[in-house]
């Protein structure tokens, strides 16, 4: 069964599964912050729902991180199409995004000053701004993350170097935009790594991430009707 916001009724994913959907949302904001910094297109409202999990900051059980699966439908195209050999060549930028934000996270694992300051700067945000305020404390809200991010994440060795159009990245709304994508991508590769997820898995189980990814594609678009 779905509900009207999306989220979902069903039998409850595995750690494996929501490990899939960690890596989609990741693999899925590295692909919005390429497409902002190509065209300053921006899909607000899907660029606050991949926020959503940053303000689960004590989950109680693996389903509050991704409250709603469905969203994560173009992170579980790419995970599928990636794991089963697709080509590197037109989606290298998003990948290159995706393993620099794996990289942050870890580098967040090893420093619990960072982590420290990143929560604490993501808990002082209204999270439920943009429901009640609606299009103007969205955006609020995104340029907010995306100033914990400039504070943190992007002080840190070998930061993530956008490529782009150079008129789009000098846009103060898509600047911030991309950044906290960038700080929700990071998060879901945080979460993907606490739930057990390590690169190697990336290359040595792409069968059965391809799988699971197209299983769940296939779930949850089904679960949409």
């Amino acid at each position: 069964m779905n509900n009207e916001d999306g989220s979902t009724q069903n039998v409850p994913l595995n750690n494996w599964e929501y490990r899939i959907l960690a890596i989609s949302c990741t693999l899925q904001c590295a692909q919005l912050i390429d497409k902002i910094a190509r065209e300053g297109v921006t899909d607000q409202t899907t660029a606050t729902a991949l926020q959503e999990s940053l303000f689960v900051l004590n989950p109680k059980t693996d389903a509050e991180v991704f409250p709603r699966p469905s969203l994560l439908v173009p992170g579980l195209t790419l995970v599928a199409a990636l794991s089963r050999g697709g080509s590197l060549r037109s989606l290298q930028t998003i990948v290159q995004y995706a393993v620099g934000m794996l990289r942050l996270a870890d580098g967040v694992l090893a420093n619990k000053q960072l982590a420290s300051q990143i929560r604490h700067g993501i808990d002082s945000i209204d999270r439920n701004a943009p429901e009640a305020q609606g299009a103007s404390a969205s955006h609020e809200q995104t340029r907010a993350l995306a100033a914990v991010y400039k504070a943190t994440l992007s002080k840190f060795p070998r930061p993530i170097q956008i490529q782009g159009s150079a008129a789009m990245l000098s846009n103060e709304d898509n600047a911030a935009a991309i950044r906290a994508l960038l700080l929700a991508g990071v998060r879901s590769a945080l979460f993907w790594r606490q739930l057990g997820g390590r690169r190697w898995q990336l290359l040595f189980f792409r069968n059965r991430l391809s799988n699971t990814a197209s299983q769940l594609k296939k779930q949850v678009i089904r679960q949409l009707h």
